[in-house]
């Protein structure tokens, strides 16, 4: 029979219950002062642990900060936020025409905007459905909303028939926004 999981609950199990029968092992024999020193040496244990604990909370925490460095870095290279808001502001400079193709083009620049963050950030694939599907989703926040943009811009390039009301356009500017936000570009 192939094991295809771990069951740390059943070792933990089997932990206690030698170690409870061990202390009523010890008890029988009359060897009252091993138990005091095998509870000594249980809470030091503990200890021993939770400070495992915290510190690599502690590194998981630096990683994160790590990586919103290793972004703004990225973006330092851009040059100074005017610059790079001057794409995002072109950007929403299509979304307040009243012509469905302007914000059709606006979704399209936004969405090769991500696209190029992402590149530039190390992400592996040869187009931003790839790069998404490389990243881990506790990378960051709004995957989920690069994800349903990505989609409603596959529909307008490969339809140019594709219908989009102003409200969905903006819907769908407004989650690249967001991700734009969380990497710090804008």
């Amino acid at each position: 029979m192939e094991v295809k999981y771990l069951n740390l609950e059943y070792f933990f199990y089997k932990f206690f219950y030698y170690l409870t029968h061990l202390s009523e092992l010890l008890e029988k024999l009359h060897l009252g002062y091993l138990i005091s020193k095998w509870k000594i040496i249980v809470i030091f244990i503990s200890i021993i642990l939770a400070a495992g604990i915290v510190f690599l909370l502690f590194k998981i925490s630096l990683l994160g900060r790590k990586k919103i460095k290793a972004y703004i870095d990225i973006f330092a290279e851009e040059g100074p936020l005017e610059d790079r808001s001057s794409r995002w502001r072109e950007i929403k400079r299509h979304m307040d025409s009243d012509i469905p193709e302007q914000w059709k083009m606006a979704i399209i620049e936004a969405d090769a905007l991500i696209d190029s963050i992402l590149k530039k950030t190390g992400y592996e694939g040869d187009s931003l459905g790839e790069r998404l599907k490389n990243i881990e989703p506790s990378d960051f926040d709004n995957i989920q909303n690069v994800w349903e943009a990505h989609k409603i811009r596959n529909h307008i390039v490969h339809d140019s028939n594709y219908p989009i009301t102003k409200e969905e356009a903006k819907e769908v500017i407004g989650k690249y926004e967001k991700v734009l936000k969380e990497f710090k570009y804008i």
